[in-house]
């Protein structure tokens, strides 16, 4: 199982391009993970990336199919945490200035530009804190968007809004800077995938320093397996459902988190 490391001729350009980390996420899919890595090293022209696959306690039978690959930092948990131990554990590892996020199950189809210009609009807006690079569907939109950007009509900005239901990350690819993750810090561990997905999209929400980017048009990722990572009934998450039901604890983790982003 080898991946493609040789894509389309980078860009010639006499400007420092940040790094980006393209940090993948899985679980028991090696021939799925290869897909999502050869699509991308086929497609994007960026010339500076840093590949970063976090594993959450496969088989070594399957970690095996995984170490063929190109990576240059594989992290491997020693057993199943569920997504927010893994995707904090390979956030951990990164290097980038700018992170791009995927789980195993993605196929990339460009257009081949998709990361360089997310990068050059945060680097151009620093208040961009996350561009995603999905097809933006109406339901993760019950917030309209704010504001077009007069330089480039195709990025809708999406402002957070305290209370709305707009889903920022529904488990979408999307690439972000260093700056937003350390300010919206780590992925809530110990819950089932939808409580962890929740607690982002409330973080996102609740704060006002970072908004959001869409690139209207731009469909880059298809989605191409089904649900299998991180599904596991834990104890821990077991436990943090419990701790959900109990409104004095969820409003008191709610004023923690505001109070730590103001």
């Amino acid at each position: 199982m080898e991946a493609i490391r040789a894509g389309p001729a980078p860009v010639v350009t006499n400007e420092a391009w940040p790094l980006v980390s393209v940090v993948i996420t899985g679980y028991e899919r090696p021939a799925q993970l290869a897909t999502t890595l050869n699509s991308l090293l086929a497609v994007t022209r960026y010339p500076a990336l840093e590949l970063v696959l976090a594993d959450d306690g496969s088989s070594e039978q399957a970690r095996e199919r995984m170490r063929e690959l190109p990576f240059d930092r594989f992290v491997f948990a020693d057993r199943n945490r569920g997504l927010g131990a893994n995707t904090n554990a390979g956030l951990a590892a990164a290097r980038g200035d700018y992170i791009l996020q995927l789980q195993d199950d993605w196929e990339c189809n460009g257009p081949a530009d998709f990361v360089e210009r997310g990068v050059r609009l945060m680097q151009a807006r620093p208040s961009i804190g996350i561009v995603r690079f999905t097809k933006v569907f109406a339901p993760d939109l019950s917030m309209p968007p704010h504001e077009r950007l007069d330089s480039d009509p195709d990025v809708l900005l999406m402002r957070p809004e305290r209370n709305s239901r707009f889903f920022l990350y529904s488990d979408q690819p999307h690439l972000k800077s260093r700056a937003y993750v350390d300010f919206v810090g780590s992925y809530r561990e110990g819950r089932y995938m939808q409580r962890t997905e929740e607690d982002m999209r409330r973080r996102f929400n609740e704060q006002t320093r970072f908004e959001a980017a869409f690139i209207e048009g731009y469909s880059v990722f298809r989605h191409i397996g089904r649900e299998v990572s991180h599904r596991r009934a834990l104890p821990a998450a077991r436990i943090g459902a419990a701790m959900d039901r109990a409104p004095l604890l969820r409003s008191l983790a709610s004023l923690i988190r505001r109070l730590r982003m103001r």
